[in-house]
């Protein structure tokens, strides 16, 4: 009988190691938990803040690409932490903070793209029109996939009925003169309504891109009226539809007196496009020296 006891206590031992052995094993074996993404942009808002150089009230800004050298670090870290969400984590954010977080990627790998032939660069162009397209070429990681830039903006953002909204049009930045300005802030959430009016009324402020000229009594607008007009809207119940109606909900940015607006609405005025610039949006020494002073 003691042997019989002494062989039950021995079995229990063995078996109580076990069960504080496995569960620890077991633990250690649970993926980590995906870092909390910072939703402030703060990386990319420092460097925005010494980078963008504005102009004309806001309407145009440049871009002192040299910051993003002096800061490597920062920027690094930021790409790092876009690319390391998850498309899970990504389903977890509000509407607001998705649009503002492809905003904000898609402007910094547009930078990071730059980067790569900095400063032997004149224009995005140089990468190549066909073969290497910049905005085709797929170079960084988002939401679990390689992308390109394309990705981003025609498919997770144009290709999304959720999220589209065509005042992206003037918020993402291709690195040129006539790109609509790079915000010197970054897209954040909680005011991403406000940013996305803001970048509106001062791109169609510009009367370098959007203008009415007398002489020929034609309203000229910026080329990607011509490129994405399916695109824009005026807010609803608002007529008329289409390119149109989206001019005359902003026809005070245009500058458009209650005549002019009353010919484009009936259609008795012609529209035509302006030059569109594919200069790089760099800023000059001496346009950094002019604004230190």
């Amino acid at each position: 009988m003691l042997i019989v006891f002494q062989r039950f206590g021995l079995l229990c031992l063995l078996s109580g190691v076990f069960l504080w052995v496995v569960p620890s094993q077991a633990g250690s074996a649970y993926p980590a938990e995906p870092a909390l993404f910072d939703h402030t942009h703060a990386d990319w808002a420092k460097l925005l803040l010494r980078a963008v150089h504005t102009d004309q009230g806001g309407s145009v800004s440049k871009l002192d690409y040299q910051v993003f050298l002096d800061d490597k670090h920062s920027f690094d870290n930021y790409l790092k932490a876009l690319s390391a969400v998850s498309v899970e984590q990504f389903k977890g954010f509000s509407r607001p903070a998705q649009l503002a977080f492809l905003l904000n990627a898609y402007n910094s790998f547009m930078v990071a793209k730059i980067m790569t032939r900095y400063p032997g660069i004149a224009s995005v162009w140089d990468f190549g029109r066909v073969l290497n397209t910049p905005f085709k070429h797929r170079f960084f990681d988002l939401l679990g996939k390689r992308r390109s830039l394309d990705d981003i903006e025609h498919r997770l953002i144009r290709g999304n009925s959720v999220l589209m909204d065509p005042r992206i049009h003037f918020s993402v930045n291709c690195a040129s003169v006539g790109c609509p300005a790079l915000r010197g802030e970054p897209f954040l959430a909680p005011r991403l309504g406000a940013q996305l009016e803001d970048q509106t009324i001062l791109f169609l402020n510009d009367r370098n891109r959007n203008y009415y000229d007398g002489e020929s009594g034609r309203l000229f607008v910026s080329p990607l009226f011509d490129w994405y007009g399916g695109d824009f809207q005026p807010p609803k119940n608002q007529s008329p539809r289409g390119v149109i109606g989206f001019l005359l909900h902003y026809a005070a940015a245009l500058g458009l007196s209650a005549d002019q607006q009353k010919r484009l609405a009936e259609g008795k005025m012609t529209i035509d496009y302006s030059n569109y610039d594919w200069r790089l949006n760099a800023v000059t020494d001496a346009q950094a020296l002019s604004e230190n002073k």
